[in-house]
């Protein structure tokens, strides 16, 4: 039952590491490693999952350089604090990427200063770039907010507690939802 149970969890992670833009194979590494009672050495892995030595060996080098997985000796086990991993994904790529657009976004409205004041599509493009910057400097203190775990991460851990209880919930009469978890509406 376990080994179903892993290949399950791997297929589960397989696909939202896809979707975030990672391996699917990063993606059933962590799972298979996530559910395993012990750490497990990259010959088990790689033969549990039928996967190549090399792209065992490339996968699991990733994963750790991400801090997905740990490592002792040839033995691997997977980072269980996922507010960490989360963390971590959104310090060096995420936010990496919003620092980039704000950058360019700069750049392009100091390349708007240097055209007439009074055509109106520069002034449209000003205004429009404008928005994007606070767009994306909004989204970088969200984002700094998250990867700092400040109070932030008592409010989402909080939200999707009561969010994962709203799903229990037929959700007849919205109102008596949100009191069933103690939200006043």
């Amino acid at each position: 039952m376990l080994q179903q149970a892993q290949d399950e969890l791997a297929r589960t992670f397989e696909g939202i590491a896809e979707f975030w833009g990672f391996t699917r194979t990063q993606g059933r590494i962590f799972g298979l490693l996530f559910l395993s009672p012990e750490p497990m050495d990259h010959g088990s892995i790689r033969a549990r999952l039928q996967i190549s030595a090399g792209s065992t060996s490339m996968t699991l080098a990733a994963l750790h350089d991400w801090g997905v997985v740990h490592r002792k000796g040839r033995m691997y086990w997977a980072e269980t604090d996922l507010w960490k991993l989360i963390t971590a994904v959104f310090r060096r790529r995420e936010r990496e990427k919003v620092d980039d657009a704000i950058e360019r976004v700069q750049h392009a409205l100091r390349l708007l200063a240097r055209a007439p004041a009074d055509d109106p599509r520069i002034a449209f493009a000003h205004e429009r770039l404008s928005y994007l910057l606070d767009f994306f400097t909004l989204g970088r203190a969200l984002l700094n907010a998250v990867i700092g775990q400040s109070a932030v991460r008592g409010i989402l851990t909080s939200l999707a507690r009561h969010a994962a209880k709203l799903k229990r919930i037929p959700l007849l009469d919205p109102h008596k939802a949100l009191r069933h978890v103690g939200i006043r509406s």
